[in-house]
Order: structure tokens, then sequence, then C-alpha cells
């Protein structure tokens, strides 16, 4: 018996429970925060998921989402797992009208640029270049002083015709109101006139968490850019596909899109 007490004593982290901090629900399309004590490795679903020197990792639920989600950690020693359950989200229904045709029936020319458009925004989401979690210094704030006018996720009818559910939110704000940066990060992407997206903004938060801004009127910053959270990173526009001045602001973790309006809570 004695010998056991010497060696707890020696090696207490033996004796110490793997825990996976996490919380016990999660809606569709949210973001959510874990957190393990490092050196662990963590698997969602089965499938790796980047850790932060400091045991933060990050978890994006996907739209379409029916199934809860299973979260191993593992060290050389000890396993754990924990369940989020999954929650239903009650979208809304977004009609927008007189849009231009060419941009709710593209050609088929600009229909190659939009899917060259769209696979450079999806390699930089796969990149995960950066592990550090940048975002939880302060947080996020919203990107414009200015109305919601598109709410994420919501069924999009163009023109009467139904297209895929909006990836982000809709800020409304006059020509060239001043966009902020709403969580420190590094940026990956400054680039004009993109078809659909117009000029556009891509921000690595950290742990795969990245923002993205569209329809941009004026871009203030350059590919590299480290920015802190309030910096002013472009103004307001138009450009794309855009029924006027506007910012189209989204998030995703790695190419799981989630809500950003649930972040400002």
């Amino acid at each position: 018996m004695l010998t056991g007490a010497v060696l707890i004593l020696i090696f207490p982290s033996i004796c110490q429970t793997l825990q996976i901090s996490l919380p016990d629900t999660s809606y569709q399309c949210d973001m959510v925060m874990g957190k393990v004590e490092p050196p662990t490795t963590v698997y969602v679903n089965g499938k790796p998921c980047a850790v932060s020197a400091r045991g933060y990792f990050v978890i994006g639920v996907p739209r379409s989402n029916k199934k809860d989600i299973l979260v191993w950690s593992k060290t050389s020693r000890q396993k754990a797992s924990k369940i989020v359950r999954v929650l239903a989200y009650r979208w809304q229904i977004q009609r927008i009208d007189g849009l231009p045709n060419a941009y709710v029936n593209p050609s088929r020319e600009n229909i190659k640029r939009i899917r060259n458009d769209n696979q450079k925004v999806r390699s930089i989401r796969l990149a995960m270049a950066n592990l550090v979690p940048l975002f939880l210094n302060n947080g996020f704030t919203a990107p414009v002083k200015g109305p919601i006018t598109g709410v994420f996720g919501s069924h999009r009818i163009l023109n009467g015709k139904p297209r895929s559910p909006h990836q982000g939110v809709d800020f409304a704000a006059p020509m060239n109101t001043p966009v902020y940066c709403p969580a420190d990060g590094i940026f990956r992407l400054a680039a004009r006139n993109r078809y659909l997206m117009g000029n556009t903004l891509m921000i690595d938060h950290g742990l795969g968490v990245q923002s993205i801004f569209m329809h941009l009127n004026h871009i203030l910053v350059k590919e590299g850019d480290v920015v802190k959270q309030g910096a002013v990173i472009g103004r307001v526009g138009k450009s794309g596909r855009a029924t006027g001045p506007q910012l189209h602001w989204g998030l995703s973790v790695g190419t799981i899109l989630v809500d950003p309006a649930r972040l400002l809570n």
C-alpha cells in the first residue's frame, strides 16, 4: 500500500482523468469552442482537429448536420470522449428581386469565373496556416455600424428562383462606410472584381477560423497584414452581386460555414 501511495505522489498525471471541456449542446452552424490539457490529440467525428499549444480547438457545426458530434481526445496514456448534442435551427426565407439576370443565371464563361473564385477561397480555408487562436484576445465585434438586412442560412429566392442558402450576414450602410476588423487576425486574401463577391477580403483568426468580406468599394489592407480588432480594413460598397451598398460578412471553421451573428452576443 505504501508503494502505491508513493507512486501517486511521484506520478500524479497517471491518476488524473483526461477531460474535454465542451458545451453539452449546440445548434446547426454554431462555432463551438473546446479545451483540453495539452499535449493532447483531438478527433471530431473520427477526423483530426487542430489544437493550439494551450489546448484550444474549434468545431464548426454544418448547416445540414442532423447527428450529434462525437469528440475523442487522447494522450499516450489516456483516452476520453464527449458527445455534443446538435439541435436543429429554424431558417428564414429571404426573397430578393431586381437583380440583373446575369447574376442570377450567369453565362458559361461567368460560371467558370465563379468556380475559380470559390476554389481560391476554399484553398485558403483549407490551408490552416495559423494555429494561434487570435480571436480569443478580444472576441468578435460587428464590422459595420448598420442594420442587418440578410441573416445567415436563410433560404434565398433570387428574382423568384430558389438558390443556395445565404452564407453570411449582410449589413446595410451608406457607400464608403468604414469596415472594421471584427477580431485580431492575419489577412490572407485581398482580391478585386470577383464576379459575385466583388472586392473581397479574407482574415485568418487562427485555428481555422476565418472571416470573409464581400462587396467592398475600397480595400485598405494587403495580404500578410497583421491587424487588430477595430482597425479600418475597407469601405462599404456594392461591387459584385449586390442590390445596393452593403457588407457581407461570412465566417468559417475550415470549410464549414458558421453564423457570425451568434458570436456578437
